[in-house]
């Protein structure tokens, strides 16, 4: 009887040696991350809710039962969650004077989701985790970049990443899938370029070494595939960064020059590969895909050989003692580093050259180039036009702007180029513009906490301990250079990682190495579990409307018009307020030929969104389709007033 039990008792040790609070934290790091990066970035609001509600419901139980927090939350980690919370509620009250409800109510849910990823991951930090964290996000990351090339250099495994490059059809030859927009991939691969570093040369195990050092080479190709200037630029932003504040540079900068080597050869063998560096789908550019795999995996195995070879140099008992570079050696070759930048950039008359740089950004037109030559091109692709819309439109409503999420209002009505644009192609104007000074101060200050003061925390900090902080800062620096460009703010997977690495920043320092005590008193465990509650209503709102319309739009073109009706009656039900539901009633209707009703529904979404031109301009079919021509006309000329540059009035 004894002996029958010894099994059971092994497993029952074995699982009680398991750590798993750490496993908790990688997983934490991991799953968001693989799930929005594998699910198009979590653009789809469908995609990003539904996993909003899942982490308000984790934390809403973990936190009722006590399981959360883990550990004290220090005053730097409260006055972060404070300040994002309130730039949540502060775009919750743009409610009030908003252009569009609807729109507005969009983006409550996308920064209710931001907020919650932020107090999980703050709640869940206990002594020592950040480097347990570093790996589920590098780990993640690198998974979504393995399936980024291989639909490249494999198309055949991927039909989607097909459909994708030609949905996408003017930037083909760029690599975007799955996140589907090139430079959100180039995003992500530039934060992941720091943990990945940190990884490979500071963990405590060979092999986690060698396998972050594989990694490396593939972040580089993908990067370089994607052609994205501001994303490869982020990458070289991060690594400084991680360089300037990361303990023992020169043995970090061997790790780095021989992953970079690595990573150099597939870069250089697909210059000489036309057809798949085009993303061509034909013959030659399968052949070329197969001669890059083996490439890419070749580099990759040196690169984490030679990383595993360093850490056997590179030991404490065998490490020769040049390697070994006193700090204040360290500070004044950087400030001799610095100097000569400086120098060198008057030299070549760096003035005179941006100047004629910013010039050439402003033009809106003549673009930056195909592949390669955009990469040494300055052109802004009219991003001068859509930053100067977000300064005009705060200039309108200078405190409290026009409403979170209607940058795309404003500028059909103001555009002085063509185009359809959803947003500003920068995070700090188009938040200026939709929620004003106090949104931007709100946002600014909390982004400075993780920056500045996490910085300054990670400084303050044993050398020993550095590194995982110095990887997040360099991360988050990368998210925030590549934001003044891009809408990286609606790609959930980019600023999910920023609310994860954040929270290594403001729980840096001080911490009490036992986690116990660290509950939240019973009344605020009852205001933190109405605050749950409310998230998950205002996520699950637009949620359960937007599946309506979709499944809608699904029964209409299936032909099934009644099912579609009921459908998108019951999404006004859950949104009484938005204009969506009510204008995909008027089609269906229209389809139905019961134009009366048509009419109806398309004036009350007019009602409900004013200012967006395609109401009006459904109306003036439908009126027209009516035989009401007076009033046909007037929608149509309203329509055209909201939108002026639309390609529908073109021949106006």
């Amino acid at each position: 009887m004894e002996a029958r039990s010894t099994p059971l008792r092994r497993s029952a040790q074995t699982l009680e040696a398991v750590d798993w609070g750490a496993v908790w934290v990688w997983l934490l790091g991991f799953v968001p991350v693989l799930y929005l990066g594998l699910e198009g970035g979590g653009y789809d609001p469908l995609v990003s809710d539904q996993a909003g509600i899942a982490i308000w419901w984790i934390l809403l139980v973990a936190v009722a039962v006590g399981a959360l927090p883990r550990g004290r939350t220090g005053t730097l980690a409260w006055i972060a969650l404070a300040l994002f919370a309130a730039f949540v509620a502060w775009t919750a009250l743009s409610l009030i004077w908003t252009e569009s409800a609807e729109r507005t109510v969009a983006e409550v849910a996308r920064v209710a989701t931001y907020l919650g990823v932020l107090c999980l991951a703050v709640f869940s930090r206990g002594p020592r985790s950040g480097r347990i964290l570093i790996g589920g996000i590098g780990s993640a990351i690198v998974a979504v970049v393995a399936v980024a090339l291989l639909s490249r250099l494999h198309p055949a495994w991927f039909p989607e990443a097909g459909e994708t490059a030609r949905f996408l059809s003017s930037g083909r030859e760029r690599l975007s899938y799955p996140l589907n927009y090139w430079n959100a991939l180039a995003a992500l691969a530039a934060i992941g370029m720091p943990l990945l570093l940190q990884l490979a040369s500071d963990s405590r195990q060979v092999a986690i070494r060698g396998l972050a050092a594989a990694a490396v080479p593939a972040l580089m190709l993908a990067s370089f595939l994607t052609f994205s200037r501001a994303g490869i630029a982020a990458a070289g932003i991060a690594v400084a960064v991680f360089l300037v504040f990361a303990p023992d540079r020169l043995a970090k900068l061997l790790v780095l020059a021989v992953t970079a080597a690595c990573g150099a050869v597939p870069i250089l063998a697909t210059l000489q590969r036309d057809d798949l560096r085009h993303g061509l789908d034909g013959a030659t550019a399968r052949a070329e895909g197969n001669e890059m795999l083996v490439i890419l995996l070749v580099a990759c195995v040196a690169a984490g050989l030679l990383a595993a070879l360093l850490y056997r140099v590179l030991r404490p008992e065998t490490r020769p003692d040049w390697t070994v570079v006193p700090r204040r050696h360290s500070l004044a070759a950087m400030a001799v580093a610095a100097v000569a930048v400086v120098v060198v950039f008057f030299a070549v008359d760096g003035p005179g050259r941006l100047a004629n740089a910013w010039d050439d950004f402003r033009q809106p037109t003549g673009g930056p180039g195909k592949g390669v030559e955009r990469l040494g091109s300055v052109s802004g692709e009219s991003r001068y036009q859509f930053w100067s819309a977000a300064v005009d439109e705060a200039g309108s409503a200078l405190l409290t702007g026009t409403g979170a999420g209607t940058y795309e209002l404003w500028w059909n009505r103001h555009a002085d180029v063509p185009g359809t644009i959803h947003d500003a192609h920068s995070l700090y104007l188009q938040t200026l513009g939709e929620t004003g000074i106090v949104g931007i101060l709100l946002l600014g200050s909390f982004l400075a906490v993780l920056l500045v003061v996490g910085g300054r925390a990670a400084l303050l900090l044993a050398a020993d301990r550095r590194g995982p902080p110095a990887a997040a800062l360099a991360a988050c620096v990368a998210f925030c250079f590549t934001a003044i460009f891009d809408w990286m703010w609606q790609v959930p997977v980019l600023p999910v990682c920023v609310m994860l690495l954040g929270s290594i920043l403001v729980t840096t320092g001080r911490r009490p190495a036992d986690p116990q005590g660290g509950g939240l008193a019973p009344l605020a465990r009852f205001g933190f579990a109405a605050l749950a509650v409310a998230a998950i209503a205002a996520l699950a709102i637009p949620l359960g409307s937007g599946s309506l319309v979709r499944q809608s739009q699904e029964d209409a073109r299936a032909g099934d018009l009644t099912a579609a009706l009921a459908a998108a009656r019951s999404a006004q039900n859950v949104q009484p307020y938005a204009a969506t539901p009510r204008l995909q009633q008027a089609l269906v209707y229209e389809e139905m030929g019961q134009l009366d009703l048509a009419s109806r529904a398309a004036l009350a979404a007019t009602e409900r969104e004013e200012n967006n031109w395609r109401n009006w301009l459904v109306l003036s079919r439908i009126e027209a389709q009516r035989g009401e021509a007076t009033a046909a006309v007037a929608a149509y000329r309203r329509a055209r007033e909201l939108n002026p540059l639309a390609t529908v009035f073109e021949d106006e």
